[in-house]
């Protein structure tokens, strides 16, 4: 987790949340914190930091921890938020918003978000509920899932299919190739998969 501080960073500048001019400074499976000056910009009426903008600084914190729990290639995407309003965030303020776990789950992730002004006092408090978005499956795993459930003989049968198919593809790669050894090994392999293709049907 070494580079998740730059990753998430990175991450940052390419989405909404860069307008706030966010700066990172930790990022663990259990704590995120970043730390923001209030600019006319992010402000409303007299010089105050917006509530819509310390909403954005917490949602993209929870967003963020939950991303650092997640398994490879799965997602994530905000729930519910609910968030306390405690204090003003006057314009040239430095603000820190600290984000930690209240729940990791399979399906759904609880972060709750405190953000401080520069002398201590909290200006809100933000509890968010993340989903996690499963991977994608891969094409080994959805070529298997055709396979799930089914009996031995209509697996049996399927697969033989599949390896005649893939005989007929090495040939056609073969009929293809211009240098011969390679031909040959191509028709070496088409030879295999009928072989293999016999030996299931053989034995439904």
């Amino acid at each position: 987790m070494e580079d998740a501080p730059a990753r998430l960073q990175q991450f940052l500048e390419s989405m909404f949340p860069k307008v706030l001019g966010m700066r990172l400074l930790e990022a663990t499976p259990d704590r995120v914190r970043a730390e923001l000056t209030v600019t006319p910009d992010l402000c409303t009426v007299d010089g105050i930091m917006h509530g819509g903008a310390v909403m954005t600084m917490a949602d993209f914190l929870g967003a963020a921890g939950t991303s650092l729990n997640l398994p490879a290639g799965a997602g994530t995407t905000t729930l519910e938020s609910k968030t306390n309003f405690l204090a003003a965030a006057p314009v040239g303020q430095r603000i820190e918003g600290t984000s930690e776990p209240v729940h990791k789950g399979k399906s759904t992730q609880v972060w709750r978000t405190t953000i401080t002004r520069e002398d201590g006092r909290t200006i809100a408090t933000v509890t968010q509920t993340q989903m996690v978005l499963a991977a994608a499956p891969s094409d080994q795993q959805l070529l298997a899932s055709v396979f799930q459930g089914k009996p031995m003989s209509e697996q049996k049968a399927l697969l033989s299919q599949l390896e005649r198919a893939g005989a007929t593809l090495y040939r056609t790669f073969a009929a293809q190739e211009s240098d011969e050894e390679r031909k040959k090994e191509l028709l070496r392999a088409a030879e295999k998969e009928e072989e293999n293709a016999r030996t299931l049907e053989d034995q439904a």
